[in-house]
């Protein structure tokens, strides 16, 4: 039972390592939390299943137009919402993801609709079992969609030009500025990785816990809790939260209740915040006198 308990942890921990990676990216280059993130896992959940269950589009081309779309989605908020707004106001910028949030959700609501879809898994055929455990198929493809993003992610940032640009921008915005980095550029590229992670998060979901409009505000509250809990700005820490996360709450719901899982990781959250405020791996920001 704990080896079931233990993999059912680990499935739920790579989706909110995935949101959560999707958060820290964001804030290391733009120093602005994207409250509308869990509304592009929303979306790439709800296009998916959409687009295969609606009108019979295969499910890689629909997940790759789900995927395209969040990105799409989150350049416009950049572009649209964020990109003329003064850098340092970030409470303006916060308040503007939460409209942008909200609107989403409505969006999905009016256009897609209020049915709850269950879109197929990625890949067909029974579980797998390895040592007397179950593996289901699309566990398999959410853990090795996070280890696939996560290394191209590390490949970008430290051995790319446009990586090394967006880590400049993110350590000083204005020394960047004057080394001829875009920091408009770096931000785009930044909301751009984000609506695609977002987007293969929620395709990834879908098929294991259903896609529906109102899911975006509980998995983005997950992320961005797994974000916190491994350290805001650590694209590693957001791994380690997410999957300390996901089998906290397997363990909970295993042996104490499923009714006590989100409360049990609230405490989690809690006790790291009050030791250790810039979180498992995550460093203090600089403070500005």
């Amino acid at each position: 039972m704990l080896q079931q308990i233990i993999i059912s942890g680990l499935t739920v921990g790579a989706i909110y390592a995935l949101i959560a990676i999707g958060f820290t990216i964001v804030f290391s280059t733009v120093r602005v939390v994207n409250f509308a993130h869990g509304e592009f896992v929303m979306a790439g959940g709800m296009i998916y299943a959409w687009l295969n269950a609606v009108h019979g589009v295969p499910v890689f081309p629909a997940v790759a137009i789900a995927i395209l779309a969040c990105i799409t989605l989150a350049w416009l908020v950049y572009e649209l919402g964020l990109a003329s707004m003064d850098k340092d106001n970030h409470i303006a910028q916060v308040m503007v993801t939460l409209g942008v949030g909200i609107t989403l959700k409505g969006l999905a609501q009016v256009f897609i609709g209020k049915d709850t879809h269950f879109p197929p898994a990625f890949s067909s055929g029974g579980p797998l079992t390895v040592a007397g455990t179950t593996i289901s198929p699309q566990s398999v493809w959410i853990v090795c969609v996070l280890v696939v993003l996560l290394l191209g992610l590390y490949l970008l940032l430290q051995h790319t030009r446009i990586g090394k640009g967006m880590v400049a921008v993110s350590i000083n915005h204005y020394a960047a500025t004057l080394m001829g980095i875009s920091p408009r550029r770096s931000a785009v590229i930044a909301f751009a990785l984000a609506g695609l992670i977002g987007g293969a998060a929620g395709a990834l979901l879908a098929p294991v816990a259903s896609a529906h409009y109102d899911n975006g505000i509980f998995l983005g509250i997950k992320g961005f809790a797994a974000a916190i809990l491994g350290g805001l700005g650590s694209p590693v820490g957001a791994v380690v939260g997410g999957l300390i996360l996901g089998l906290t709450e397997s363990l909970t719901a295993g042996y104490v209740s499923s009714v006590y899982k989100d409360a049990v990781s609230l405490v989690l959250l809690l006790l790291i915040l009050l030791l250790r405020p810039q979180g498992l791996i995550g460093k203090r920001l600089p403070q500005k006198f």
